[in-house]
């Protein structure tokens, strides 16, 4: 929002710092508004992202690496996104070993618009059973209450963490944390990326009860399941397999979905252009 490019913040860096640094002692600190952008998705949607100012990126940063190991202590083995030392290939890797271990159903679920619907009351007492220091949790509180720019409009959003903030994804874990931890203690298998989740199941009905329980669990906890997205389905009879973080699994197999590699090719054309004018050693 303020024209502030990191290569510009760079350059003085110290000196920016320093003023960054004095302002969040003396309490003067404000965050800017963020900048909101839609990006194409591949189904030609749009996801709709924030970008805060580099200012507010460092201060939450700082707040991200002091704050993550105490929440990481308590985190589920289910929870894969955005966790230190994990990622989407050791979730793939779940659900393919589940696969192996004989699970057939699926529940493949799909939080509506979650990281817009938020609600941050809720979220910030999640945050406060763990953390009691104030200046910290009005930091937290005022990343929530940024104001947002869309073009000429402006908003004070009531609900959500932007997508595109550098706390968010924290954020957005400790939100679903409480679900982990209700899948497990049922006995059900899941695998959590972010609000990309599956539960693996032995049979129709134990998929039935575990989608009972993630629905009564998200209406309790003011978030919505999209309705065209979230189904159970029998992943071993044929045509019936289901897409996660990018693959497809059908039966015993797994690969690249198509509308993925698709995507890869699209940026590969983009950056190799024959009249790009570069050599093929630049490009």
């Amino acid at each position: 929002m303020d024209g502030q490019s990191v290569e510009r913040f760079e350059t003085p860096a110290e000196v920016y710092l320093a003023e960054l640094s004095e302002s969040l002692r003396t309490g003067q600190y404000r965050p800017l508004a963020i900048r909101r952008v839609e990006i194409p998705k591949g189904d030609g949607a749009t996801r709709p992202l924030g970008i805060p100012a580099v200012k507010d990126r460092i201060v939450q940063t700082a707040v991200k690496l002091v704050i993550e190991p105490i929440f990481e202590a308590m985190f589920h083995p289910s929870s894969y996104g955005f966790r230190p030392g994990r990622s989407c290939k050791d979730a793939l890797r779940e659900v393919d070993a589940l696969i192996k271990d004989g699970c057939r159903y699926v529940v493949d679920a799909d939080l509506k618009g979650y990281f817009d619907s938020i609600p941050h009351e809720r979220l910030m007492e999640r945050v406060r059973a763990h953390i009691a220091d104030g200046r910290l949790l009005d930091l937290l509180q005022s990343w929530l209450k940024q104001d947002i720019m869309s073009g000429m409009e402006s908003w004070t959003p009531a609900e959500g963490s932007p997508q595109g903030a550098v706390i968010s994804p924290l954020l957005a874990n400790i939100y679903l944390h409480p679900l982990d931890e209700l899948m497990a203690g049922h006995g059900y298998k899941m695998a959590r990326y972010a609000d990309d989740f599956v539960v693996l199941c032995q049979s129709r009905e134990e998929a039935e009860a575990a989608l009972a329980l993630i629905r009564a669990w998200v209406a309790e906890n003011g978030l919505s399941l999209h309705p065209d997205k979230t189904h159970i389905g029998n992943f071993r009879k044929k045509g019936r397999g289901f897409s996660f973080l990018g693959y497809s699994f059908e039966g015993k197999r797994r690969h690249v979905r198509k509308k993925s590699l698709d995507k890869l090719k699209e940026k590969i054309r983009a950056k190799t252009k024959r009249t790009c004018g570069k050599s093929l050693e630049q490009v």
